[in-house]
C-alpha cells in the first residue's frame, strides 16, 4: 500500500515550530504530499507554500473577555483545523502534540484507510495531581480530562506513535500499553558552525563584537516553567563578570513578560539585557552561532521535566557549551560529552556563577565547546529524519507499526 498524502495537525502558526517544519520538510522532500493545519490566531485563513509543502492556518478570532479567547483558540480552533484536514483525504493524519490528538483521530475517521500517527513532542500525560499543580484548579482539571480521552484513543486508533527522546519513549509505551515508539530528536540541520568572530548577533543588540553573549531563545510560557528562571536570569546579567544575556522569542513582546521587560530596564541592567523577537529558524540558527553560550532556565516538574527542549540541541548544532537546569535529558547528554554544566535556574547568583566560570575559564570554555561540536555530530536532523522516513514507509507496507 503507498501512502503519499500527509495531513500534520498543529495548534499554533507553524511560523516557528521548527519541529513541525522539520519533519514536514524532510517528508516533502521524500516524495510525499504534505499539508499541515495550522492555526492564525486572530487573524483570517492564510495558504501558504514552504520548503516543498502547504501550510494551511485556519483562523481564530479575537475577544476581549479572556475566557472566550480560551474557547476560541481551543475547542473552536480545534473543530475547524479537523474539518479542514478532513478536506485534505489524507492517507496519514500525523497529530503533533497531545491537544491535537482528537482532531486527528476525528478527520482520520472521514477518511477511508486513513492511517493515524501521533507526534509526542512532550510527556503527553500526566496525574490529576500534577496537572492540578501545574496549570490549577479549573485548568488543571480539564487538561487532566482531555489527557484521559487521549489515553483512551490512542492505543486503540493510533498506528504509531513517536517521541522525543528515549526515556519519554519508554515511559509512553508503558503508559499506553504499546510497542515502545519511535524516536525522532529535535535536532537541528547540520550546518557549517560559524567563525568565532561572527559579528551578526552583536551588531543586532549594537554591543562590540569582543562582547560575550549568553542566548536563551524560544516559545516561553511563565506557565510552564519560564517564568521565575528567565526572571532570574535576567537579573543574574548584573552579575556577570563580562558579557550580556540576550533572549530572543515572544518574551520581546507578550504582554505577560512586560514586568520581565521592565525589570531589564532598572539602571543596573541596562545595556546588560537584550530581547529580540520571534524570527525564522534559519535566521534564529544563524544568529545562535553568533553567541557565546547558551543557556537553559527551565523549572519543571515531574514528568514534565524529561522533556528536552529544542534549543538544547540548537545550541549544540551551533557549537555552543551549554548552561542548563537540572533536565535529566539534557544533563546526561552533557555528562556524556563534556558539553555543558549545570546550574541552579531557582537563584540569579547560581545562574551567574555558572556563567562565569566559563567565560572567566577559557580551556573549560575550550574543551566544552569541542565537547558541544562532538555532540552536534550525532544530535542532527540528518540523522533523525531517516528514522521518520522508515516509519512512514512501515506504515505504508505494515500498517500499525508502533501500536499494538
Amino acid at each position: 500500500m503507498t501512502l503519499r498524502r500527509v495531513c500534520m495537525l498543529v495548534r499554533n502558526d507553524c511560523r516557528t515550530d521548527y519541529r513541525v517544519l522539520k519533519e514536514a520538510g524532510s517528508l516533502a522532500r521524500a516524495g510525499y504530499a504534505v499539508t499541515v493545519i495550522a492555526i492564525n490566531p486572530y487573524g483570517p485563513e492564510e495558504h501558504e507554500t514552504y520548503d516543498g509543502f502547504t501550510i494551511v492556518r485556519v483562523p481564530v478570532e479575537h475577544h476581549p473577555r479572556k475566557i472566550v479567547r480560551g474557547v476560541n483558540l481551543i475547542p473552536r480552533a480545534l473543530w475547524r483545523m479537523a474539518e479542514t484536514a478532513r478536506k485534505v483525504h489524507a492517507d496519514v493524519y500525523h497529530a503533533h502534540d497531545s491537544d491535537t490528538v482528537v482532531a486527528a483521530w476525528w478527520a482520520a475517521r472521514q477518511v477511508s484507510g486513513a492511517r493515524l500517527v501521533y507526534d509526542a513532542h512532550e510527556v503527553g500525560f500526566t496525574s490529576l495531581r500534577a496537572s492540578l499543580s501545574f496549570f490549577g484548579p479549573w485548568i488543571g482539571l480539564a487538561n487532566w480530562l482531555w489527557v484521559r480521552f487521549n489515553d483512551f484513543i490512542i492505543p486503540r486508533s493510533f498506528d504509531a506513535v513517536i517521541a522525543v527522546n528515549d526515556v519519554l519513549a519508554d515511559l509512553q509505551a508503558a503508559h499506553y500499553g504499546i510497542v515502545r515508539p519511535v524516536v525522532v530528536m529535535n535536532c537541528p540541520l547540520r550546518q557549517p558552525i560559524a567563525p568565532a568572530t561572527s559579528e551578526a548577533l552583536a551588531s543586532r543588540i549594537g554591543v562590540s563584537s569582543d562582547t560575550p553573549i549568553v542566548l536563551t531563545h524560544g516559545m516561553f510560557s511563565i506557565s510552564r516553567g519560564d517564568g521565575a528562571g528567565l526572571e532570574n536570569l535576567v537579573r543574574s546579567a548584573a552579575l556577570l563578570h563580562r558579557g550580556v544575556v540576550v533572549l530572543v522569542g515572544n518574551v520581546g513582546s507578550g504582554y505577560e513578560f512586560e514586568p520581565l521587560r521592565s525589570m531589564a530596564n532598572s539602571p543596573e541592567l541596562t545595556g546588560r539585557v537584550f530581547f529580540l523577537p520571534l524570527m525564522p529558524p534559519t535566521e534564529l540558527m544563524r544568529l545562535t552561532t553568533c553567541a557565546t553560550l547558551g543557556i537553559i532556565t527551565l523549572q519543571l516538574p515531574p514528568p514534565f521535566h524529561l522533556a528536552a527542549p529544542n534549543k538544547f540541541f540548537e545550541f549544540l548544532g551551533a557549537g555552543l557549551p551549554v548552561v542548563t537546569s537540572d533536565l535529566p535529558v539534557v544533563q546526561r547528554i552533557c555528562e556524556e560529552y563534556q558539553c555543558g554544566i549545570v546550574c541552579d535556574p531557582g537563584s540569579s547568583i547560581g545562574i551567574a556563577a555558572a556563567i562565569n566560570v566559563l567565560l572567566d575559564n577559557p580551556t573549560l570554555y575550550n574543551s566544552l565547546q569541542q565537547g558541544a561540536r562532538c555532540a552536534a555530530a550525532v544530535y542532527n536532523w540528518e540523522n533523525q529524519e531517516q528514522v521518520l522516513i522508515d516509519l512512514y514507509r512501515s506504515l505504508g507496507s505494515e500498517g500499525r507499526a508502533d501500536v499494538q
